[in-house]
């Protein structure tokens, strides 16, 4: 069985998250690759033919689909000989086909009737057609490589499910002929990423926040604790905070022709595009991003317990949309983040999904997962947890979370574990899967092709757990 490891190959690493996609090389510090995981698409319908009352030939196969330079967007129908060149009757019928847009330009550049949406929900696959475009575009248009001639190690969810995994690996190796696969725990990687084997791992994404125990190297799985709230839903709670106390929502740049300077806290004065056929996926994604802007300008986590009058006397900052629209930012700018320690408080408008649940503070999540840990382990994980997920990085965040621990464990010894910048933060489990995938011991875990054709997709379950 050939192996794989060190310096003997080059493996690719990529993490799908909710929000953002990191790619790139085992062994390098960084990705060579981190773009937007939603992407754009348009919808048409073409007219095909089909044969009618005639047998399929033995041994005939559909093609497979074209090379579409991803940044042409990409089809996701083949070409096929028609029945009329192969002498068979045929009928027409209609059948619905996309159009893909991906990475930083393409899914933010308007179009008529394009749609914008993730493969992603709650860290688990839901559309894979949408995850095989992103590996895609990863690994051809932005690495400029063959994954045929590389490992490729992936990240997933610390609770994603055996039927997906057994997927993801049908992916690797009958899409993109992967010569070797693996597929390692998010968690796990976060814990590799800061050089650690055991600890808790709490990790704030776009759209979970989640705690898991790690022991030498394994997720544990009872410990594995989350919440559906993110960085995504902070930025949708500031779009609807100005909508309900400013009446205002940004006009994205796409739709901005010319702007006029405004004062402070008046209504701005643009001129728009003629954008008819947009959707409004595209527009929603337009405004949040511009939130997240707004969200990473001005938003910090106060490091102590919330109290108003405490807050009110913090130094406000400026801040100017796209659209002219401008004001001097105040206790707003602590309030939003408070979402992520005491979100039954501070959220403004509950999605549906959480309107009958209580909510947890991330502090609280760490807790419950410290809890469900063997009495024994309860110290070595407190005194190494680890900070992963860029819905970390608002300043004062690290402080308030050893605050809000100590408080909650007293006697307690802790200690935190983040990377040191904000560049690595938000790679945290690709740098853990990048360290992995480059170790000379590592080439004893791929599944090989061999393995794969052997064994079936169940070989997932036994060699990566």
């Amino acid at each position: 069985m050939p192996t794989y490891g060190g310096d003997e190959v080059n493996a690719l690493v990529i993490d799908v998250g909710s929000t953002w996609t990191r790619a790139g090389f085992a062994g390098e510090d960084m990705p060579k690759a981190y773009f937007p995981s939603r992407v754009g698409y348009i919808e048409s319908e073409v007219e095909i033919s089909e044969t009618v009352d005639e047998p399929k030939q033995n041994g005939a196969t559909a093609s497979s689909d074209n090379d579409v330079d991803m940044e042409e967007g990409t089809e996701t129908n083949g070409n096929k000989p028609s029945p009329e060149a192969t002498g068979e009757s045929a009928e027409k019928r209609k059948q619905k086909t996309r159009k893909y847009f991906v990475g930083d330009t393409e899914s933010a550049t308007w179009r008529a009737g394009m749609e914008v949406d993730g493969p992603m929900e709650q860290g688990l696959v839901k559309d894979w057609d949408m995850y095989e475009k992103i590996w895609e575009y990863a690994f051809k248009s932005r690495m400029r490589v063959r994954p045929e001639e590389h490992p490729v190690m992936v990240s997933e969810a610390a609770w994603n499910t055996s039927a997906l995994r057994a997927k993801l690996i049908e992916m690797a190796f009958e899409k993109f002929n992967c010569p070797a696969f693996y597929v390692c725990k998010n968690p796990v990687l976060a814990a590799f990423g800061t050089g650690r084997h055991t600890g808790l791992v709490v990790d704030v994404g776009g759209e979970n926040t989640s705690a898991c125990a790690v022991y030498e190297g394994f997720c544990l799985t009872k410990t594995i604790c989350k919440q559906e709230i993110g960085g995504d839903f902070i930025s949708s709670q500031i779009l609807d905070k100005f909508k309900n106390d400013y009446s205002y929502e940004p006009t994205p740049i796409f739709d901005i022709k010319a702007k006029a300077p405004v004062d402070i806290m008046k209504k701005p004065v643009i001129t728009h595009y003629n954008r008819e056929g947009t959707t409004d996926s595209y527009l929603q994604e337009m405004r949040l991003r511009v939130m997240q802007e707004f969200k990473e300008t001005t938003c910090e986590v106060i490091e102590r317990p919330y109290e108003s009058n405490y807050v009110d006397i913090k130094p406000t900052k400026p801040f100017e949309f796209p659209d002219g629209f401008n004001l001097s930012v105040g206790p707003m700018r602590y309030g939003l983040p408070e979402i992520l320690f005491n979100p039954n408080q501070f959220t403004i408008n509950r999605p549906k999904r959480l309107e009958n649940t209580s909510l947890l503070g991330v502090h609280e999540i760490a807790l419950k997962s410290v809890m469900a840990s063997d009495v024994d382990l309860r110290p070595q994980l407190l005194n190494s947890v680890v900070i992963a997920g860029g819905s970390t990085l608002f300043p004062g965040f690290n402080d308030r979370f050893s605050v809000s621990m100590q408080s909650a464990c007293p006697g307690s010894r802790m200690k935190l574990y983040a990377p040191s910048s904000n560049a690595e933060r938000k790679v945290t489990a690709w740098l853990g899967g990048s360290v992995l995938a480059s170790l000379g011991t590592f080439h004893q875990l791929w599944i090989s092709r061999a393995e794969y054709d052997e064994h079936g997709a169940s070989i997932v379950d036994k060699k990566c757990q």
